[in-house]
């Protein structure tokens, strides 16, 4: 009897510890799919290309913007830069977006427009508009996890 139990509580641990393995072995995709998405606009700027000597350097942010069938907006902000995680957001609309409903403002930590080697983009504050009207703004931080970790690290 008490080696029947013991044959169970193995057993089923086995089961559990394969169950917990294969469960932490899934990886989630975060990704949105872009299959039912129309790309309305995209823009990519380089805040280092000027100041680098290697092309394998050179940083990259991306913001694209989408429309679902159902109107609703998809903002994905995406980088090569490894102090940045890729973004993406919805913002409810009721109508079709164009080119002309969209406004992406680049600027460097200071907030200046101007880059500089000293102060390089790393802001795009993204405005969506409706007959003129900002619908929906926000600015999305390309460099915000590594002024996080420099802070951290100065205390």
């Amino acid at each position: 009897m008490k080696s029947k139990r013991i044959i169970v509580v193995v057993v089923s641990s086995i089961v559990l510890c394969l169950c917990l393995f294969f469960i932490f072995q899934i990886e989630k995709d975060t990704s949105i799919s872009n299959e039912d998405l129309t790309l309305i606009y995209e823009e990519t700027v380089s805040p280092n290309k000027k100041y680098v000597s290697n092309k394998k350097d050179i940083v990259h942010y991306t913001i694209k913007i989408y429309q679902e069938d159902k109107n609703t907006v998809q903002v994905h902000a995406e980088s090569n830069s490894p102090i940045f995680e890729n973004t993406n957001y919805r913002v409810d609309y009721n109508q079709k977006i164009s080119k002309k409903d969209i406004q992406i403002k680049w600027m460097t930590l200071s907030g200046s427009t101007e880059a500089k080697k000293s102060d390089q983009l790393g802001l795009a504050n993204v405005k969506i508009l409706k007959d003129g009207s900002v619908v929906n703004e926000k600015v999305i931080s390309f460099v915000g996890k590594g002024v996080k970790a420099i802070t951290d690290v100065i205390g």
